[in-house]
């Protein structure tokens, strides 16, 4: 059991770096000497699957837009237990507007439901993931 700190990895998409584009994802950072994860879903629409990985530094992978930092959850955890926490966030391909925005995003809400995050790491997370989204380079017309 360790402490476990909480990060969003914002991805520009290439060749055009609009918003809607912009993929996102979760980096666990763990005291102990667990190795830092990314979580995310990753497919084309309709048909997202979970993945975690291992990642010490997403910031030098392609594409690496901006890291925001969320904050530490509650309590101490293991790596196994927080990966199956965010393995259950549902999934939905039926829905045209879920993405790995939506999916990040309802992944802190259920840390925070569960009171493993505070309100204000999960607004400040969120408030910081639409800001960088938000700096896409390209514009729809």
């Amino acid at each position: 059991m360790t402490t476990v700190d909480i990060s969003i990895i914002v991805k520009r998409e290439s060749p055009l770096d609009y918003p809607q584009y912009r993929h996102t994802a979760l980096w666990l950072c763990f005291a102990d000497i667990s190795p830092s994860l990314v979580v995310h879903v990753v497919g084309p629409s309709g048909d997202y699957q979970f993945e975690s990985r291992e990642s010490d530094q997403p910031w030098e992978e392609e594409g690496h837009a901006k890291l925001v930092d969320v904050g530490t959850l509650a309590g101490p955890a293991t790596a196994a237990h927080i990966v199956n926490q965010l393995r259950s966030v549902p999934i939905r391909n039926s829905d045209p507007e879920f993405n790995c925005q939506t999916w990040v995003e309802r992944a802190l809400k259920k840390f925070n439901d569960e009171a493993q995050l505070s309100t204000e790491s999960y607004e400040k997370g969120i408030d910081g993931m639409v800001d960088a989204i938000a700096e896409a380079e390209d514009v729809e017309e």
